[in-house]
């Protein structure tokens, strides 16, 4: 049996669920999280018909005290509907594929930036040393306390850059911005970029 609790749901790596992208069919899938957009605590579970169909599993087989939820139910409803009014698949690849050859741009420029690569609007950059495969999390660090200082500048104006840190050594910037970002908005977060780690590099 195949159970997918799925970590990227709602379009964020450009189909509905992930697994779409692999070929895989589960037998239960888990989902939650991104259903009411975090304003009501929601979860659903889908499954094949053989495991819960009524005879096997009746109305009343669970119980929890934060059951029928009306206003989770309803938000949850509302979610799906508007994520079937509008070609989301097309729009997020089309976006994380931007997003992505920005990063790319980047990492030609900048020898401390390796591995980059995403799937729709779930995208990654490693921070490393000039070899450009080396963890560098003292150089990540400082971007961060640099970004988060508002001292960055975007077309005249003071600004910061809040960076989302991840992998094994914390030395990944894991980027999952909001499913209708613009090009320009992915433009100034690449400026914003760029000026964060040469200020970053020169500080350390």
């Amino acid at each position: 049996m195949v159970v997918d609790e799925i970590q990227m749901g709602f379009y964020r790596t450009g189909k509905l669920w992930s697994f779409e992208h692999f070929g895989i069919t589960p037998d239960v899938l888990v989902f939650g999280k991104a259903l009411t957009n975090g304003l009501n605590p929601l979860a659903g579970v889908w499954a094949k018909e053989e495991i819960i169909n009524p005879e096997v599993f009746p109305v009343g087989s669970t119980h929890s005290t934060f059951a029928s939820n009306p206003l989770g139910t309803a938000v949850g409803l509302e979610v799906m509907k508007m994520l079937a009014e509008k070609d989301y698949e097309k729009q997020i690849m089309e976006s994380g594929a931007y997003f992505l050859e920005g990063l790319k741009d980047l990492q030609k420029r900048h020898p401390e930036i390796g591995d980059v690569d995403g799937l729709g609007l779930a995208l990654r950059a490693e921070i490393c040393q000039v070899d450009g495969f080396t963890p560098n999390k003292a150089l990540l660090d400082k971007m961060v306390d640099i970004g988060l200082s508002g001292t960055l500048e975007y077309q005249g104006e003071k600004c910061g850059l809040v960076l989302d840190v991840g992998g094994y050594y914390k030395n990944v910037i894991t980027f999952a911005p909001n499913l209708e970002i613009s090009r320009a908005e992915i433009d100034q977060a690449m400026v914003l970029l760029e000026q964060l780690l040469l200020r970053a590099k020169k500080e350390l």
